[in-house]
């Protein structure tokens, strides 16, 4: 059994290893660009919570926007899964957990400017996924 799991957590991140490649690589949006508006209506689920950090300290990863990533997706699975916490829910944590640190991670390289992380934190229903597309000037 713990060869089993052994084999999928590997599997797992292989998986996960070669799309946040592709992520980092995609160009910062010009500092003029429009930015579209969530598509999904209605209230986040759960709310976004910002860091809490001094007024001169810069936005890293460790203060920036949290979404409740378990939270979310039970919500945004109940339907889909026919047991609690389904496979929809694992891949949705797993989804989350990857777009969290591609954020962090582009947060701690300066690659946006706070006002449009903000921003973008506040519009998305998706949480960090809607996040991610929102400061990338893509339609989530």
């Amino acid at each position: 059994m713990r060869k089993h799991a052994i084999l999928l957590t590997l599997a797992l991140l292989a998986a996960c290893s070669g799309s946040q490649e592709n992520a980092k690589k995609q160009p910062a949006p010009p500092p003029n660009a429009i930015f579209p508006e969530s598509e999904i209506p209605g209230p986040q689920v759960p709310p976004v919570e910002f860091g809490h950090r001094p007024p001169s300290a810069p936005m890293t990863s460790a203060n920036m926007p949290f979404f409740d990533a378990v939270t979310y997706c039970e919500h945004a699975t109940r339907k889909a899964d026919k047991i609690f916490k389904g496979p929809h829910y694992e891949a949705c944590v797993e989804d989350q957990a990857h777009y969290r640190i591609i954020i962090g991670e582009a947060i701690d390289a300066r690659r946006y400017a706070e006002a449009v992380i903000d921003r973008c934190a506040k519009a998305s229903r998706t949480a960090y996924q809607g996040m991610w597309f929102c400061m990338n000037s893509q339609v989530y």
